[in-house]
């Protein structure tokens, strides 16, 4: 009988050596599909501005009136995997609602992150003066303001004077934009644009109409004229402004006369305690001058300068200057 083992032999070695190699020649192919990285260069916006909560899904924090249309992310993703919508590629965020991004795998696994862009509602910033002191040779004034707890804006502010006491109340939307500041005397009410300036504002006495207001703003939507008129005689008193390259007020005209305004860089205790549109209305030349950065001089029908004690947070304790050569005028900070 003849022997076949080795022949036998020989052909399983053969079989099993063709198997082998096509297990080393298949690809496997990679499954891994995830977000590594996520962010977005908002216009305008620092780092700071921008909070990011990053996981399965990604919430993304942005300031009050954030532009989200046409946002462009830049996104990495595992190795060999493809997303949808594609890094680089604009898309159009709406507030509060959910963008669906899909990783898929190499091996065709998908996994999908859900990409929701919060804006926040405005809210104030800065520090909270509680009273502006003002005296001079002839008058006296203190002024004392409160805050709503959720937003930080100014609620509220009284003024003492002469023996009598005024309070002016803030009535905000839910917007947190100021619709109407009122006494019991006096009330303002504020109308509003689309893009959330203050376009026009009545100012009622006693119930009567007083004067009526107009603003116009320039490219920047920065306030650039401020119309009044009295409703008693129909005067009309023209303010306008040019600002400097730090966006602060160097020129104020009102009427043919022209007041300038330089700065120091320390801390203006009014910036950031009136939400903006209100802020931009309310700028100008003067120690409580809204939005200006303390002016190191400022025109009070003289160049007279201004000299300022700082507390160590860099924001003023005192202020004293000399009005027309001969008036001594001092104020007085306090801040809670």
């Amino acid at each position: 009988m003849k022997k076949v083992f080795p022949f036998l032999s020989l052909i399983i070695a053969l079989v099993v050596v063709g198997c082998s190699s096509d297990d080393n020649d298949k690809v496997v192919q990679s499954s891994l599909n995830s977000i590594t990285s996520f962010n977005i260069d908002f216009e305008g916006l620092s780092e700071d501005d921008v909070v990011y909560d990053l996981g399965n899904n990604i919430t993304i924090s942005v300031p009050f009136k954030t532009n989200i249309s046409g946002l462009v992310p830049n996104i990495t993703i595992s190795e060999k995997a493809t997303i949808s919508p594609a890094s680089g590629q604009p898309v159009n965020f709406v507030d509060g609602e959910a963008m669906p991004f899909t990783v898929t795998a190499e091996n065709g696994d998908e996994k999908v992150y859900n990409v929701t862009i919060n804006i926040r509602g405005e809210v104030g910033s800065g520090s909270q003066i509680k009273t502006y002191h003002f005296k001079d040779d002839f008058s006296e004034s203190i002024t004392t303001y409160t805050y709503d707890e959720n937003s930080n804006f100014i609620s509220s502010y009284t003024i003492e004077e002469g023996g009598v006491t005024t309070t002016y109340t803030f009535i905000f939307n839910d917007k947190n934009q100021v619709i109407e500041v009122k006494s019991d005397t006096k009330s303002t009410v504020y109308t509003y644009n689309d893009e959330g300036l203050i376009v026009s504002a009545v100012e009622k006495e006693d119930g009567m109409e007083a004067y009526t207001y107009t603003y116009t703003y320039n490219a920047e939507n920065k306030l650039e004229k401020k119309e009044r008129v009295n409703k008693e005689n129909d005067k009309v008193t023209n303010t306008s402004y040019l600002y400097n390259e730090e966006g602060n007020v160097k020129t104020e005209t009102v009427g043919t006369e022209a007041l300038e305004n330089t700065y120091d860089d320390k801390n203006n205790p009014f910036k950031g305690v009136y939400p903006s549109a209100f802020a931009k209305i309310n700028v100008g030349t003067g120690l409580d001058g809204v939005n200006i950065n303390n002016p190191a001089q400022g025109s009070f029908s003289s160049d007279t300068p201004v000299t300022y004690v700082y507390n160590t947070d860099g924001y003023p304790v005192t202020a004293s200057y000399v009005v027309f050569g001969f008036i001594n005028t001092s104020i007085t900070y306090t801040y809670y």
